[in-house]
């Protein structure tokens, strides 16, 4: 973690600059955390970036909204500002059109992860790509939580022996702490999973314990995801955290033991 960029002063590269790009090992990330456990995992990292520029062969500058499409299994994730670094090394280079750019990026993105690394831009005149999503179940903010514990714990979580099917719930108050600069990282968190109902206030007892908890969203995302289905033993489970936009970039994680399409995922949330 000693040459993570992110920890560091950083200027805006002049020129295009794939190097700046920095990757954040998932075995050792997942290893610290002790979530393997053969728990069969299926997911997709999505990530939409909001500050992409270049400029045609006048000098006239061209801006455009991306979605990356990150594998669960890929080798590595994507410290964020360092994406960031990257993106905006393109704001004085010279493009033909939008594919010539695309492929730059997809395989740049491809090479520092691991994996190939599904990429689209959108036309600002494209907005109904990126609509709000209207979200299914119910929101669980208003339970009372009781006293949460100094660190993210299972046994805070607590089920009933009522079965649900495709129970869906929803919060809006999660927060996390980047775990090099400190600073809050705000998200929306979505539970769909059958099995022994989850307390609703328990669940969000257990949210609340990530408020100050240090963790990269990819991290937090899988210790709950591991959490829930260790301590409820759902028969199926699928959960998400929409991190808000910051520096132009919001993250979204999804985990679930069912496989997922990437296009299914074309929507954001109101806060984002």
């Amino acid at each position: 973690m000693i040459d993570n960029p992110l920890n560091k002063r950083s200027d805006y590269p002049e020129c295009y600059s794939p190097e700046v790009l920095f990757g954040i090992s998932r075995i050792e990330s997942r290893a610290s955390l002790n979530v393997s456990g053969g728990i069969k995992v299926k997911g997709i990292d999505h990530w939409r970036a909001y500050e992409i520029s270049w400029v045609d062969d006048s000098g006239k500058p061209e801006v455009r909204i991306g979605e990356f499409f990150f594998d669960i299994d890929s080798r590595n994730i994507i410290e964020s500002k360092s994406l960031k670094l990257y993106l905006n090394s393109f704001n004085q280079e010279k493009f033909l059109d939008e594919s010539h750019l695309k492929r730059k990026i997809t395989d740049d993105l491809s090479d520092i992860s691991g994996s190939e690394v599904g990429v689209l831009l959108h036309r600002l005149d494209s907005a109904n790509a990126l609509e709000i999503m209207v979200r299914k179940g119910r929101s669980i903010d208003v339970e009372k939580v009781s006293k949460t514990q100094g660190k993210p714990d299972s046994i805070l979580i607590g089920t009933s022996d009522i079965i649900v099917e495709n129970e869906q719930l929803h919060s809006d108050i999660f927060r996390s702490l980047c775990p090099v600069t400190g600073q809050p990282d705000w998200a929306s968190f979505q539970i769909e999973y059958s099995g022994r109902k989850i307390c609703a206030s328990d669940l969000l007892t257990y949210l609340c314990s990530y408020r100050n908890h240090a963790g990269y969203h990819e991290e937090c995302t899988e210790l709950i995801f591991h959490d829930i289905y260790l301590k409820c033993e759902p028969q199926s489970l699928s959960i998400s955290l929409n991190f808000l936009r910051r520096g132009g970039i919001d993250i979204n994680i999804y985990r679930s033991t069912r496989e997922l399409v990437a296009e299914a995922l074309m929507t954001r949330l109101i806060r984002q």
